[in-house]
């Protein structure tokens, strides 16, 4: 499968997803206010949901979109038992939050924000991992312009910019470290910037690399279920459909990545987005899709399951340091 991580999400769903964010995503996503530099991720547009599309109907012999969309949410992966909730990755970013307000305070940084965020829950649909959204968002807006699902609270949470008094070269140093100056108003600054000090410390006592088990897991399961045969025959079924439809693909990586929908998105990117979408309905791609990569899920979770509990302590290893670090808060 050629490129095919630049249009599906990371493989973890629900709470494990969390664990997947970088160092510029948790910048970005944790609502950091005060110092926006300029590796905070760009946000993502939200001018439309799929709740104010017009419900697609069944395609003849399938099933609604909002059938297939209800299964897959509902969907338990058997990784996610083992990943952070929610609640538990919000107080892990929290604490990391709280810890860089205090490192930034030591440069004269007095404004940084370190409000308690709520649990967040991922905001890109389940069915993006298997490329699909509903027909009439594909017809809309063809393959690469269909928004999230808007999250209301995230314009409450946007930081507005503060005058530090720093260069925007020192702020990124501060904050993140890289090449910037070591010293910033007479203070050493930590490897890897404020943040990378947080980091550290929530992750005491716990390997580094050992908070990326459930992504790593995850994304084998993911790769494991394209290798089944169900998948396989699918999608043969699929390109059938889609042959039917007047478009040649032989899996639908292929019909998302086509060269042709570099440019503007134009009628004949839509037209084939949207019968996509109606071709994965007819054949219950999507149901495939989920069972096997639970299936894939239950044998990694069974023939790792020591490092599955090892993780699990760690886990209560890395809550008992933001415990710890949430307990500084004036």
């Amino acid at each position: 499968m050629k490129n095919a991580s630049r249009f599906r999400p990371l493989p973890p769903t629900g709470a494990a997803a969390f664990a997947a964010f970088a160092t510029t995503a948790v910048l970005a996503a944790t609502g950091l206010s005060g110092c926006q530099t300029s590796a905070t991720a760009a946000t993502i547009p939200t001018t439309a949901t799929a709740t104010t599309a017009a419900a697609s109907p069944a395609p003849s012999g399938g099933q609604t979109a909002d059938d297939a969309v209800r299964r897959v949410e509902k969907a338990v992966f058997p990784l996610d038992a083992f990943g952070p909730t929610p609640e538990q990755q919000a107080r892990l970013t929290n604490a990391v939050r709280h810890s860089v307000a205090l490192c930034a305070r030591r440069f004269g940084i007095q404004g940084y924000d370190d409000t308690p965020l709520p649990p967040l829950r991922d905001p890109a649909p389940r069915t993006r991992r298997y490329l699909f959204v509903d027909p009439a968002l594909a017809a809309r807006y063809g393959y690469y312009r269909v928004p999230l699902p808007s999250d209301k609270s995230a314009s409450k949470r946007r930081p507005e910019r503060m005058d530090t008094g720093l260069t925007p070269l020192e702020e990124q140093a501060v904050l993140g470290g890289g090449n910037g100056p070591k010293t910033v108003r007479g203070v050493r600054v930590p490897e890897g910037g404020c943040l990378g000090e947080a980091n550290r410390r929530v992750m005491k006592g716990v390997p580094p690399e050992s908070e990326w088990l459930i992504v790593r897991l995850a994304s084998q399961a993911y790769d494991r279920a394209l290798r089944d045969p169900r998948v396989k025959a699918v999608n043969a079924e699929w390109s059938a459909c889609m042959k039917r439809a007047g478009h040649t693909y032989p899996t639908p990586v292929e019909a998302w990545e086509d060269p042709r929908w570099r440019g503007p998105v134009d009628a004949r990117q839509r037209a084939t987005a949207a019968a996509d979408m109606r071709c994965k309905l007819r054949v219950d791609y999507l149901t495939v899709r989920v069972t096997t990569e639970i299936a894939a899920q239950r044998a990694i979770v069974k023939a790792h399951r020591p490092e599955l509990r090892t993780f699990r302590k760690q886990l209560r290893t890395r809550l008992a340091n933001a415990a710890s670090m949430l307990g500084e808060r004036p």
